[in-house]
């Protein structure tokens, strides 16, 4: 097994900005291999480390989180961003909690005029051999404009629904770069991402948000594909105080930091049921939990029923909840 690599191996610290006490990660060159983007940017902060540690929040907290990242993103860009003819392009529901409007809006120029933006909604379906995602239709709302995009993104793991974007956005309007941003992104994704920019000479500018994630090749739940980012898969990047605090959080279980990301929004009790069921699946001890942390009360009686009526028998792995 080759050693793992850590972000203060090959990150230079590039800026630093008190709000969250962000600062910024510029990567060249990464492993030295031309289909990465020369150019990574990885922002660590205690936002972000409570983000993807928080496997046990949801609904309103975390669409707040991934909002204060959103700042945060800004705050630490703005300056290389204020010059340039910017436009937003947001890859509906996922990303719409990542809007950079609001953030935007706190200085010149930007606190008269908006940010032009974009809106994408996409169908996406799983393919024949159930490993990755075929995009079937695109609805837009806006105009392909700008020198410079931002598309932020709160998850990117296979990269296919911004690849896919790009594709066709690129028959209509070509910008010199594109800024993408992540709240929990994967290598994997932005190779992908990068082919499209690529073959268009675009720039293309990552920005993560605490991790590289190397996507799970399976995942722990069944049926959900190219979706699972731990900390822990051996090509995943972070500085070492970060991936001890994961191992420690997780168990040292491959653990996906995020789950489903509309799900954990919009849907707390079924994003809830889930978390648990890998929980379990992972071998994840009960009692090691700080169950007081989690947005949902777990420890309701009537929660106790959603999950007999899910999985009986993860009542029984996690019995010590009810006693």
């Amino acid at each position: 097994m080759s050693k793992r690599i850590f972000l203060e191996d090959i990150g230079t610290p590039y800026a630093i900005t008190p709000i969250g006490s962000g600062r910024a990660w510029e990567i060249r060159n990464l492993h030295d291999n031309p289909s990465f983007p020369p150019l990574i940017y990885v922002v660590e902060s205690r936002i972000g480390e409570s983000f993807l540690l928080g496997r046990e929040i949801c609904g309103r907290p975390k669409f707040n989180m991934i909002r204060y990242l959103a700042a945060l993103f800004v705050e630490l860009f703005f300056e290389q961003l204020k010059t340039k003819q910017c436009a937003q392009y947001l890859i509906l529901r996922g990303a719409y909690p990542f809007d950079l409007q609001q953030a935007f809006g706190s200085a010149p120029p930007y606190d008269r005029v908006l940010l032009p933006t974009g809106f994408i909604k996409l169908q996406r379906i799983l393919n024949a051999k159930g490993v990755d995602w075929d995009i079937k239709a695109q609805n837009f709302i806006g105009e392909y404009q700008g020198e410079t995009w931002l598309i932020p993104d709160t998850a990117i793991a296979s990269g296919s629904t911004i690849a896919f974007f790009l594709r066709n956005a690129f028959l209509h309007h070509l910008p010199k770069q594109v800024y993408l941003f992540t709240a929990c992104g994967s290598l994997e994704g932005i190779q992908r991402i990068y082919q499209e920019c690529l073959s268009k000479k675009v720039e293309l500018i990552p920005v993560f948000s605490q991790c590289i994630f190397e996507v799970s090749k399976e995942g722990n739940l069944p049926n959900l594909p190219l979706t699972d980012l731990p900390v822990t898969n051996p090509r995943s990047i972070t500085t070492k105080r970060f991936f001890e605090k994961a191992y420690q959080r997780y168990q040292g279980t491959r653990m996906c930091c995020v789950g489903d990301i509309g799900e954990s929004l919009e849907d707390p009790i079924s994003y809830t049921l889930h978390t648990l069921w890998e929980m379990e699946l992972l071998g994840m001890d009960p009692n090691q939990e700080d169950w007081n942390r989690w947005s949902v009360n777990v420890r309701d009686i009537n929660f106790k029923k959603r999950v007999l009526d899910f999985k009986p028998h993860l009542a029984e792995y996690f019995k010590s909840l009810w006693r």
